[in-house]
């Protein structure tokens, strides 16, 4: 009598060898979810800079770009809307943290600001992404120049 199929041993030694292969790319595969995460915030955030830019060349009004921890916040004065406060927010509130998965930091702060020219107003800026051992940053010029 014959049988066809595969025997117990057979198909543990294919199990445990996909195993180990599995185990050998999920570091590769953890690094590279990292460093994507990592730069897809940088491009969001140069993505929020041109917004800020463009508010304030279109509306004639500084505008700043901040990153209250890991939350990046597009504000706008003096405030042409009515309502409390004196700022207008411009565009909506975005948690980097939870949307990458990154920690933003920068130096020397965390806020750019620009003047209704469409310039900066401080010194260069540089913002950094990091997601587990992989950083990713970008700098903005005094004169808003983005380096990435």
């Amino acid at each position: 009598m014959t049988r066809s199929g595969f025997t117990l041993i057979e198909a543990l030694i294919a199990v445990v060898v996909s195993g180990i292969l599995a185990a050998l790319a999920l570091p590769s595969l953890s690094r590279a979810v990292s460093r994507q995460g990592a730069w897809n915030a940088r491009a969001a955030a140069i993505s929020m800079y041109a917004r800020a830019r463009t508010s304030a060349l279109e509306t004639g009004r500084p505008t700043t770009l901040a990153w209250t921890g890991n939350v990046g916040l597009i504000t706008a004065t003096p405030r042409l809307s009515t309502g409390a406060g004196t700022l207008d927010t411009i565009g909506p509130v975005q948690n980097f943290n939870m949307i990458y998965g990154v920690a933003v930091s920068g130096t020397p702060g965390t806020s750019l600001t620009i003047d209704p020219r469409g310039l900066g107003t401080s010194g260069s800026t540089t913002l950094f992404f990091a997601r587990n051992s992989v950083t990713d940053s970008v700098m903005v010029t005094g004169y808003g120049r983005v380096v990435k």
